[in-house]
């Protein structure tokens, strides 16, 4: 008998240890859902990058879903959703077991079980929403916390907000770990780039490619009044904006006056069709990388739309001027 229970219990210890090896690295997320029907499709989107990357989908069956997948890194920010976004969440992903409890219309207030990160970023929320200050506790909560990835992430969203020296002073204080994820590598490119441009100071160039892949400069503009504009297809105040833009480009394009307009998108087609659209005729560009568009990186933009008048020998003499303002400052300077 007690070589027969040996050899059990050495079974039961090796599909154990099976089991496990099969696991680690991998997460498994368990849905409990109420009110919605069954087949209803759940998606799994990574957020990683500026463009959400598909997971994996499935369907909601007697109210509950599955997921079992591996993230490439420790912990990754995901979106779980409903196919037209009526209903998601945001959350940490960790290579674990995870539950997911929720009611239709009420994803953002789901109960997430099984991700510690998600467990600091509900200390973070629940915090700033009780006292407030949100730009300093999460200043505080960056600097408590160099080892979080969620640190990561706020700097890399409120880098261009809080300026080049601020973003510095905290990204030094990063983990070197935390230094090489993606968000890490994001405030680096914005650090680096990033040229604390003001009113008075010469044009920095860039180079990026117009919608028929041609290169254009900023520097190919010398000589001439030049408004850079930084916009985006999916903005609703540039898209609001643009009717009146065009008239103004209309009025003063034979007076030496040209506009370079670049996009913060990352989808191509959005983008032509916007252009398109819009009948902005001007030069525009974009490098495709969204919101971390190398030339609005440099000029620290941070809100959208926002532009820069450049004179004709080159220097930045006005800055998110619109409408009449734009108008008045063009008939000034163009006599």
């Amino acid at each position: 008998m007690n070589k027969i229970l040996s050899l059990l219990l050495l079974t039961v210890a090796i599909l154990t240890t099976s089991f496990a090896q099969i696991q680690k690295g991998k997460f498994e997320i368990t849905g409990k859902l109420s009110g919605f029907a069954d087949s209803t499709l759940i998606y799994l989107d990574d957020l990683t990058t500026s463009s959400p990357i598909h997971i994996d989908s499935t369907l909601v069956i007697n109210n509950q879903f599955h997921f079992i997948g591996s993230n490439k890194e420790e912990v990754v920010r995901v979106i779980l959703r409903t196919y037209n976004f009526s209903d998601y969440k945001y959350f940490w992903l960790e290579n674990s077991a995870i539950t997911f409890t929720a009611e239709k219309g009420k994803f953002r207030e789901a109960v997430i079980i099984g991700s510690n990160t998600q467990n600091m970023q509900n200390q973070l929320d629940a915090a700033i929403k009780i006292k407030g200050k949100e730009k300093e506790q999460s200043i505080a909560f960056i600097r408590n916390n160099p080892n979080s990835i969620i640190s990561a992430n706020i700097l890399s969203v409120y880098a261009s907000t809080w300026g080049k020296d601020t973003s510095t002073i905290l990204y030094r204080n990063l983990s070197k770990k935390i230094k090489t994820t993606s968000y890490g590598k994001n405030i680096f490119e914005f650090i680096t780039l990033n040229k604390n441009i003001k009113i008075g100071d010469k044009y920095i160039d860039f180079t990026e490619p117009n919608i028929e892949g041609e290169n254009v400069s900023l520097s190919d503009f010398n000589g001439k009044i030049t408004l850079l504009e930084f916009w985006g297809s999916w903005c609703g105040p540039c898209r609001e904006g643009n009717p009146e833009l065009v008239k103004i480009y209309n009025e003063f394009k034979n007076r030496g006056f040209d506009i370079l307009g670049v996009a913060s998108d990352d989808k191509k087609e959005a983008w032509t069709e916007a252009v398109r659209k819009d009948n902005l005729t001007w030069q525009n560009v974009s490098d495709l990388k969204g919101d971390k568009n190398k030339a609005a990186l440099i000029y620290g933009v941070s809100y959208y739309p926002a532009n820069f008048l450049i004179d004709r020998s080159g220097v930045i003499i006005a800055k998110d001027l619109r409408g009449d303002a734009l108008r008045n400052k063009l008939n000034e300077i163009l006599k």
